[in-house]
């Protein structure tokens, strides 16, 4: 008996999916490396620095942008949709995504001599930490407890709400140093 008959519906979409998914990501891939292999190491690592940054930057203001119109709506049950996607998505891969611009964007400066004692480099370096800590040791562990406290007690609940409103606006404050850095990178003032 032919399989896709006797899958339901929603099994189907949802290996079409991967399996969609996985051959974007592949030619994704190949693309990448044929560009990469006729290349300097420099501008291989800022093409993994950039697009490093464009997840963890892009995916950091999607979700303030969410929130913001979930809580300009006057809906509560978005705002904890979006926090919890926050918790089961942004807290794996934006870490990752900060240290892989980190790390690149090391690899760029001594790759092309660029001396670390210009105010750019320690304005982008200084302002990566501290978004960097503040999602590592805030944002992170504090959507942890706002599922737990969702879980527990309701999405209605009062620490809940608090919680969440607390993550919104510490994302809203981290996007905008985002966004600093990234200007700090492309205009490197007082260079």
């Amino acid at each position: 008996m032919d399989q896709s008959v006797t899958l339901p519906l929603a099994e189907r979409r949802r290996r079409v999916s991967i399996v969609a998914t996985s051959a974007i990501g592949l030619a994704f891939l190949v693309v990448a490396i044929v560009f990469a292999a006729n290349t300097q190491w420099y501008f291989v690592f800022k093409m993994l620095h950039v697009g490093a940054a464009v997840i963890w930057v892009g995916g950091g203001l999607f979700i303030a942008l969410c929130a913001i119109l979930a809580e300009l709506a006057n809906d509560d049950d978005q705002l904890l949709v979006i926090g919890r996607l926050a918790d089961q998505v942004a807290s794996k891969v934006f870490p990752i995504m900060s240290f892989v611009v980190l790390g690149f964007g090391f690899g760029m400066t001594s790759n092309a001599n660029i001396p670390f004692d210009q105010f750019w480099l320690g304005f982008g370096l200084a302002a990566w930490a501290l978004s960097a800590a503040t999602g590592i040791f805030f944002l992170t562990p504090e959507t942890k407890r706002l599922t737990k406290a969702m879980a527990e007690r309701g999405p209605k609940d009062p620490e809940a709400q608090d919680r969440l409103r607390r993550i919104l606006l510490v994302l809203r404050v981290d996007v905008a140093l985002m966004f600093l850095i990234v200007f700090d990178m492309v205009v490197k003032p007082f260079s």
